[in-house]
Order: C-alpha cells, then sequence, then structure tokens
C-alpha cells in the first residue's frame, strides 16, 4: 500500500522543481532583522521569496520596502509551516529557514519521499506516528487520517542521546512507574552530583543498591567513595521511586525494541511550551500521556475517551495491557503535508538528511 504522503510530497517536489529552475530566490544575512512596520531593501525579496513558497498570494503586487500586514500574515504561515515561533518577526531562526535554497530544498524532499515510500508499518490499521523532527506523537486511523496527537520531547543531538527509528507494538502501560535509572546517568550525571551533595538521592526519592548475582541489596550513600565509584564495575543500581517527581511521571508506555526505548510521562510540563524539545536521553516524554492511556485502553475512538477513574486514585506500580496491541511508528521525517495540505519542513536536528543513505528508514 503507497502512503498518502506520498502523491502529496511528489507534488511538493514538482513545484519546488519549478522554483529552483526560475533562479531568483533571494538569500538574507543573517545579522538582520524584520519586524512588522519596518522598512528595508530586504522586504522586498523576502516579499518575493514568500510567493513562491505560495506563503503570500501572488496578487501581492506590492513592490515598497514596508512590511504590511499582508506580508505579516504570510511570515507567520512561513514560521508555522517551519515549526518556528510564530510571531511575525524575521529573526535568526526565520532566516536560517529562508537561506535554505529550493535545490536543497529539493534533496530534503528526496530524502523524505523515499523515507514515506519506506513506510508501510501498519499502514491499514489505526497507530501512532511519532515524529522526532515534528517533536508530536499522533494517533491514526487505518486510513491515516489524524485523530489525536500532543507534543512530544526527544533525545538529544549527540549521537548516543538520540530517539532511535523504530517500528514496533505497544502492548502494556505502567502506571505510577519506578525508574531504574540507567547506568550511563548514574555514571554522567548523579556519581557528580553525589561527590558533592550525599543527600541528593534521599532528597529525589531514589535509593541505592549493589548487585549481587540474582539479588540487590539496599546500602548507604556513604558507603560508597565517589570519588572513584562505577556504576558497572562497583555493582551499584539507582532505584527512583513512584510518585509525582518520579523523572517517569505516572505512566509508561511499553514496546518492545532493542534500544530500551519507551514513552513515558514527566514532571517538567513546561519545556512542552517550548519550540524545539530535544532534551531526553533516547527515550519520549509524553505531554499528555492519561489522553493517550485513555485512547489505548479504549480503542473506540469515535470521541474523545475520559482518563479512567481508577487509576486516578492508584497509588502503587501496576501493569495494565491494552486490550490489543497498537501498532508504534518512531520515524525521522523533516518534511511531509499535513492534514491541511500545508506542506511542512522541519529542522535537520540529528543531521540525517545529509547522511541519509546511512539511515534506517
Amino acid at each position: 500500500m503507497i502512503h498518502p504522503q506520498v502523491a502529496s510530497l511528489s507534488q511538493a517536489l514538482e513545484h519546488y522543481r519549478k522554483i529552483a529552475n526560475k533562479n531568483s530566490w533571494s538569500s538574507f544575512p543573517v545579522n538582520i532583522c524584520l519586524r512588522p512596520n519596518d522598512s528595508s531593501t530586504y522586504i522586498p525579496k523576502l516579499r518575493h521569496n514568500l510567493i513562491l513558497t505560495r506563503d503570500l498570494p501572488e496578487v501581492d503586487t506590492s513592490t515598497l520596502p514596508v512590511y504590511d500586514k499582508v506580508l505579516f500574515a504570510a511570515v507567520i504561515k512561513f514560521q508555522e509551516r517551519h515549526g518556528l515561533k510564530a510571531d511575525g518577526i524575521v529573526g535568526k531562526s526565520t532566516l536560517e529557514a529562508l537561506n535554505i535554497t529550493p535545490a536543497q530544498r529539493i534533496r530534503q524532499l528526496e530524502f523524505n519521499l523515499l523515507r514515506w515510500q519506506a513506510d508501510t508499518i501498519g499502514q491499514g490499521v489505526p497507530r501512532l506516528l511519532l515524529n522526532i523532527p515534528e517533536f508530536s506523537l499522533k494517533l491514526l486511523d487505518g486510513n491515516s487520517n489524524l485523530i489525536w496527537q500532543t507534543r512530544v520531547i526527544v533525545g538529544q543531538r549527540p549521537k548516543e542521546r538520540q530517539t532511535v527509528s523504530l517500528t514496533s507494538k505497544i502492548s502494556y502501560l505502567v502506571l505510577n512507574p519506578t525508574w531504574n535509572i540507567p547506568n550511563s546517568i548514574i555514571r554522567k550525571e548523579i556519581i557528580p552530583i553525589l561527590r558533592k551533595d550525599p543527600h541528593y538521592l534521599a532528597r529525589n526519592q531514589m535509593k541505592l543498591y549493589r548487585i549481587k548475582g540474582a539479588k540487590k541489596y539496599l546500602i548507604p550513600v556513604k558507603s560508597i567513595n565517589w570519588q572513584t565509584a562505577d556504576p558497572d564495575r562497583d555493582a551499584l543500581m539507582i532505584i527512583q521511586s513512584p510518585g509525582k517527581d518520579n523523572a517517569l511521571g505516572r505512566i509508561k508506555f511499553i514496546f518492545d525494541n532493542p534500544y530500551q526505548i519507551y514513552l513515558h510521562d514527566t514532571p517538567e510540563k513546561s519545556i512542552f511550551n517550548h519550540e524545539l524539545r530535544d532534551y531526553s536521553h533516547g527515550c519520549v516524554r509524553v505531554q499528555n500521556p492519561e489522553i493517550l492511556a485513555a485512547y489505548l485502553l479504549n480503542q473506540n475512538w469515535q470521541k474523545t475517551l475520559p482518563w479512567p477513574l481508577e487509576f486516578e486514585e492508584s497509588t502503587v506500580e501496576k501493569i495494565v495491557y491494552l486490550p490489543k496491541p497498537l501498532p508504534i511508528k518512531i520515524g525521522y521525517f523533516t518534511s511531509w503535508v499535513n492534514e491541511k495540505g500545508i506542506l511542512q519542513f522541519r529542522e535537520d536536528i540529528y543531521k540525517i538528511d545529509k547522511f541519509s543513505t546511512d539511515f534506517k528508514f
């Protein structure tokens, strides 16, 4: 089955080839800033670019070097299509997007067309699509129609902390989860803190264990020399108890994969308001996990479902299986056409477009 994005991106690719053939695209110095009511010799060039990209109607024939209301609306549209802060100010981020040439956009569209052509997982059935560069999780029906979406936080840009593309099925969720902190985080982040602050674990509802064989034994923090400690060599484990301050929040969503990646809640809600949200160690934080859980546990999606009351009253860790496992794809798409038919571009945060032949779709 051919993905619906293939036809849409093919049309977009044809349009950008026409833009490139006109050879009239303008670039801009990165140190300028254009605001509504400004006058600048760069404004006619900005207006011309936005006509080419169809953000500004071609009927706008103004040649005045004035940033007017019509141009303001076009800049907002351009910023929204590129996942930028839609404030109408042509500053650093907007200028960087404008300075990507039509030839570069053609390559980006070609890379993404190949990715969408390769994406046949779950088509024809309800599924979750998590798009890393979009920082978004979408619930789709069997016809690829959008049912619901929410913001997410994905892995950081260094290779060892990136969220990995994969396909799987969500089979169960865990309420009030404990967090078995990975050794990499213990080594790089927690041990340096403990060298200065031995009360850090207690303050964050964390407990220290030593592993012996198949068992673990609770040990005091002061029993370890943190100047030389290593979690692998010293067989150490740190577990954070369930609670409102747990790094995984109240829910985590489990699907089989070799990377130990899962979706989860978070107590840090404010950073979902950021345009760029690559802050995690590889797992994915979900802005509205309680709504996602309701959809997964009640797979009749004719209407928005309430959060199950029994979970609100739960205070202990509990596994809840889905009535039916749901396919999930974590993908890397820096270009697509949204449900309103509007072409979208996003920053290549992991520089995968640049090395596309090495990437697993």
